[in-house]
């Protein structure tokens, strides 16, 4: 009975971690991130491969986010391991944000790749990189930190039948009548196949553009966008399915009340039709991405190295489409808009488990070079810290944010997809703090508009009631004060607010530990965050206060005069030592180019040719030999230095 018992717990040890630690060898790493994919609406549920690889043989972080929900900033804010307040990428397309800018503000000189290259990596990239990485920009810069690169390029990017890459600067080229993700797909094992005879540790990025939707420009030159486009092998799935009819999906009472969020009229049958039908086509999207999953995982068992590999699977923003009446899109502050898919497989890493973990992807990046030995290779201006994958992470001196992140947006509008008519005002310009633990968790907003926000998501996890209204006093103002720290947070700062907060006393490191009625008088010292106007942009002077200016008075409120609550100079030595300036002055205006005939422009993007029929396209898995049907961009193309931007692409939609 005894050793029949033993037997057992050997047995499940083995089951439940994939190895005791990880080795000294430096692992592999292969890093699969999908475009708008929800955790919240249940699309990984019809990913068997996802869910027989990863999710059954790793653990799932249920508490990870995107600090801003939509795609160039987002990926901008993983390359660099910050805030997008100190990325100054903010926006999808320019002049805040896109390729050029980025490339302008020489970010690219020092990202996750570039680390990773010098930690001993070969490193590469397949898939879609940021928006405005064009047929025109290709190489000018050629994006740095990549052995092997193989990119999709605008205005194409979107389009899920004209599959065009640009392979390490080259020119880029198409492949007619192919089916984007499946093109992918067959890149990706073929770079996977390139390690089978090295000894080098990889890192292989495979970006999918599902199932983020499609763009068009239609024969009079104009954009609009559609719910994406499965592979022909997959349209026929998933007839039935519907979106989930959770307490936030088109309610019968407005439960968002901020900005244009409160002008939602409750969706009608129809519209409802409708949304479910985009949902099916997300998840027949997402179908080719689950088979690369396990041709992937197929190959690294291959070759031996399945072992010795950390697989994570992620997505930049997540997606609503219903959920507070909302059009389907993204950029918002609520849970299905930032909550993304975070799983992990590898070494040390336990199996079948879901991890309370709190965490955010500015906190991947130097996650990633802590597995791979190479810490010392992330800068010091880096916003993120490391999660504790792993045992030996937990003692990693750089550890992550313990509960709470923040959360940020700057655009004028709403940005729906799909649907053109939508009739609601308002700007999308707020600052959230999310706040997560085993005791508590809450979402406190201010906008710029001077409306607040609080929900309460242990005991209303769907976000229907806003109750800023009925806020205790006491928790108010300790997350007014969280928030103040975070929205301009850098460094060290960001992964320890509170020692900004309570600079005599390290012993707080929580909200919980704030909350205590000793501190009640220190919080009523602090100015509350506002904005002075809704700019489309971020600019510090527009959003107060900031730290050092962030007391109401110079004086003290405490009633114990021998122990100061501020302006000590063990403070302002704690302070100086920790906060670096964030101050970035806004954009200068990005200068567009002349209007040119829309005809000249239709004409033009047509010079890539699209599938004699889009039913067929997708029937099959590409074959090893697909490369010999790459044709070269036409060279005409690529001398037209068109501004895809300024005819539509981006600013209307929330890509």
């Amino acid at each position: 009975m005894r050793i029949a018992l033993l037997g057992s717990i050997a047995l499940f040890l083995l089951q439940t971690f994939s190895t005791a630690e990880p080795s000294n060898e430096k692992p592999n790493i292969l890093f699969i991130f999908t475009d708008d994919q929800d955790a919240r609406l249940n699309s990984i549920d019809y990913m068997p491969n996802l869910k027989k690889h990863m999710i059954n043989q790793g653990t799932t972080y249920k508490n990870h986010y995107a600090t801003i929900a939509v795609c160039c900033p987002s990926r901008v804010s993983l390359l660099r391991g910050q805030y997008a307040h100190n990325t100054n990428i903010t926006d999808v397309s320019p002049p805040y944000g896109g390729y050029t800018r980025f490339s302008k503000l020489g970010l690219g000189d020092s990202t996750l790749p570039v680390w990773l290259q010098q930690a001993g990596y070969n490193t590469s990239y397949i898939g879609k990189l940021m928006n405005e990485y064009s047929v025109n920009n290709f190489n000018n810069p050629t994006p740095k930190g990549f052995h092997y690169q193989d990119q999709l390029v605008d205005p194409y990017t979107y389009v899920y039948n004209k599959a065009v890459f640009s392979k390490n600067g080259e020119p880029p080229v198409y492949y007619k009548g192919k089916y984007q993700t499946d093109v992918i797909h067959a890149k990706a094992v073929k770079a996977l196949k390139s390690h089978r005879n090295t000894e080098t540790p990889f890192f292989l990025w495979v970006a999918p553009m599902a199932p983020h939707g499609q763009f068009i420009i239609q024969d009079n030159g104009g954009m609009k966008t559609e719910p994406p486009v499965p592979a022909a092998r997959h349209a026929h799935l998933f007839k039935d399915v519907k979106i989930a009819r959770t307490p936030n999906f088109n309610p019968e009472r407005p439960t968002k009340t901020a900005s244009f969020w409160k002008d939602y009229s409750q969706l009608n049958d129809t519209l409802v039709e409708q949304f479910d039908e985009i949902h099916r086509n997300r998840l027949r999207a997402l179908q080719a991405v689950d088979e690369m999953v396990g041709s992937l995982f197929d190959e690294l068992e291959h070759q031996g190295k399945l072992d010795n590999t950390y697989v994570i699977y992620s997505a930049d923003n997540g997606y609503h489409i219903g959920q507070h009446r909302a059009y389907p899109g993204k950029c918002g502050n609520i849970e299905e808009d930032i909550n993304v898919p975070f799983i992990v497989r590898g070494p040390g890493i336990p199996k079948g488990e879901i991890s309370d973990i709190v965490s955010a992807h500015h906190d991947i990046a130097p996650t990633l070079l802590a597995l791979a030995k190479g810490s010392n290779y992330v800068p010091d201006w880096v916003d993120g810290g490391v999660i504790p994958l792993t045992h030996d992470l937990r003692k990693h001196p750089k550890p992550v944010a313990q509960e709470s992140f923040a959360v940020e947006f700057w655009t004028d509008s709403a940005m729906s997809e799909f649907y053109t008519n939508v009739d609601v005002n308002g700007p999308n310009i707020y600052k959230t703090v999310r706040v997560i633990s085993k005791d508590y968790n809450y979402m406190y907003s201010v906008w710029c508009t001077g409306e607040h926000e609080f929900y309460d998501l242990k005991k209303d996890p769907y976000e229907t009631t806003n109750e800023f209204d009925h806020i205790d006093s006491q928790l108010a103002n300790r997350l007014d004060a969280l928030l103040l720290v975070l929205k301009t947070c850098r460094s060290e700062t960001c992964r320890d607010p509170w020692r900004i907060i309570h600079p005599d006393d390290p012993s707080v490191k929580t909200l919980a530990d704030a909350l205590h009625r000793k501190f009640d008088k220190h919080y009523t010292q602090f100015k509350q965050v506002t904005f002075a106007e809704c700019l489309p942009f971020f600019s510090v002077t527009n959003e107060q206060p900031t730290v050092g200016q962030h007391f109401i008075t110079n004086g003290t409120a405490n009633s114990n005069p021998k122990t100061p609550i501020h302006n000590s100079s063990k403070s302002t030595d704690v302070i100086q030592k920790l906060l670096q300036s964030s101050i970035l002055q806004p954009s200068t205006s990005f200068q567009r180019r002349d209007d040119q005939e829309l005809a000249e422009i239709v004409r033009l993007h047509k010079l890539v040719p699209g599938p004699d029929t889009d039913a067929v396209v997708g029937l099959n898995v590409l074959p090893d030999d697909f490369e010999k049907d790459a044709q070269p961009v036409p060279q005409e193309l690529v001398d037209n230095q068109i501004d895809w931007v300024k005819h539509g692409f981006y600013t209307s939609f929330g890509n």
